[in-house]
């Protein structure tokens, strides 16, 4: 307790070791309070620079299996401070996701413990997760977080799953479950291209889209991203059409896809609208594009609109 006073958090946690290794019995167990204080002052300082994060690990599994309540705010700090940016969630080689896992089931079955983490704990595991490219279990949690906990994650937790999903070719699908629960959790598609956040997880469901072929899904979201308001004086779907070189490539080939099969079903109305979206949304059309379109109108006896359109092709080689 004199060494927790005080901060010194080895000190303490190897006096509370010999303590529970050589005098704790089922019937006289190291008191709460004394792992409370030693828990304190291994939380402090944000996990001492995670460095303390084995050790508070190690008191939150005692605790629980000692049936000891765990108080709130120290188990959301050393969850939320056992996770850094590092390889597998690790800051400066300490703490990292296992770690984090382990303070997660330690506090959840504790008394009490299924309704003590907040949101903001799981969605810094969630992101940790998925920045590692654990992706399946990330989805399991962030599923959890809404449909079991009814939690609101942010934006930006959606932002990172969809963006490790999208990377890897075995979770394409799962952006769309993302997109799911995004939308369960009460965010409306047409309205998040507003933020930043909102536009990453909509470029990750283009990229997911244009994996899967799915044109009709890439073109819904970025007609979802021009409805945003509050995105002036560009518009949401120039916005996450051009976030990023994976996402502008996915964009090009939708569309140029989209424009080669209504050439084929010799719907020009649509050619025609879709080849004038993609300059707007910062997107160049192959030579290929400009002449199918050309055709197309030719073909169906648009003079003016291949008239418009040549003019167009022209300007835009200039």
């Amino acid at each position: 307790m004199q060494k927790s006073s005080v901060g010194h958090w080895k000190g303490a946690t190897r006096k509370l070791k010999k303590l529970t290794k050589n005098y704790s019995t089922a019937d006289r167990p190291v008191p709460r309070e004394a792992y409370v204080a030693v828990l304190e002052a291994c939380a402090a300082n944000r996990l001492n620079g995670a460095r303390a994060s084995e050790p508070a690990r190690r008191i939150l599994e005692d605790m629980s299996t000692f049936g000891y309540e765990i108080p709130a705010d120290l188990a959301n700090v050393c969850v939320s401070s056992s996770l850094g940016d590092g390889p597998g969630g690790t800051h400066d080689s300490c703490g990292g996701i296992d770690t984090a896992l382990a303070m997660v089931a330690a506090v959840e079955s504790s008394p009490g413990g299924s309704s003590m983490l907040t949101d903001a704990s799981y969605g810094r595991l969630v992101s940790a997760l998925a920045k590692d490219g654990a992706v399946e279990e990330a989805v399991l949690i962030l599923r959890s977080m809404v449909v079991e906990k009814s939690f609101t994650p942010p934006l930006s937790t959606f932002a990172d799953v969809a963006k490790g999903a999208a990377k890897s070719d075995d979770h394409t699908e799962d952006v769309l479950e993302v997109l799911a629960l995004a939308k369960a959790s009460g965010y409306e598609l047409d309205n998040i291209a507003a933020v930043e956040a909102g536009r990453e997880v909509l470029a990750s469901g283009v990229i997911a889209a244009e994996k899967m072929d799915n044109l009709a899904l890439g073109l819904r979201l970025l007609t979802a991203a021009a409805k945003a308001e509050g995105c002036a004086p560009d518009s949401g779907d120039d916005l996450v059409a051009t976030s990023s070189s994976f996402a502008q490539r996915a964009c090009t080939l939708i569309h140029r896809r989209a424009i080669f099969k209504a050439c084929n079903d010799d719907n020009w109305k649509l050619a025609v609208k879709l080849l004038e979206l993609m300059p707007k949304r910062g997107l160049t059309p192959a030579t290929s594009v400009w002449r199918n379109v050309l055709s197309t109108c030719c073909k169906n006896k648009k003079s003016r609109k291949a008239t418009a359109i040549l003019l167009d092709w022209v300007s835009h080689h200039l």
